[in-house]
């Protein structure tokens, strides 16, 4: 009797964790998944390291250095000012959100930067460039 009774129970749990787990999924997913997930993917995240204006640009073998200043106070801005060293490695994103190069970048634009490196409390950072958005005129 307990040979015909434990794979009846096995075949009985197997039957309802396929029901359980198959009644979660959905027919079909929205349209514009794909759409809307490639958009937001070149979009900077709402809280960046420094979000502001290009004050000053200065440029030394293949590296530049960028003052960035934030004239608005944002919650959403870890520093008003930052000291940003970008590489040529550094991932730059345009306005359109494909990638660009370094010497597209100029003084006056609008960017939002990822830092990796620290800062002097929560008013000056000074880092190396991760990933920068370069952002419409607001």
């Amino acid at each position: 009797m307990r040979a015909i009774l434990i794979p009846t129970l096995l075949v009985a749990l197997f039957s309802f964790t396929a029901l359980w787990l198959t009644g979660c999924q959905t027919s079909s997913a929205p349209a514009d998944t794909a759409e809307t997930t490639v958009n937001n993917r070149n979009l900077p995240p709402k809280r960046v390291d420094i979000r502001g204006s290009i004050t000053t640009s200065r440029y030394n073998e293949g590296q530049v250095m960028l003052e960035v200043e934030n004239f608005s106070p944002s919650p959403d801005s870890r520093y008003n000012r930052a000291y940003v060293l970008v590489l040529p490695t550094t991932q730059i994103v345009g306005p359109d959100g494909r990638s660009i190069s370094l010497s597209e970048i100029r003084q006056g634009q609008n960017v939002a930067i990822l830092l990796r490196g620290g800062g002097q409390g929560s008013m000056v950072g000074l880092g190396v460039a991760r990933k920068m958005w370069v952002e419409d005129r607001f």
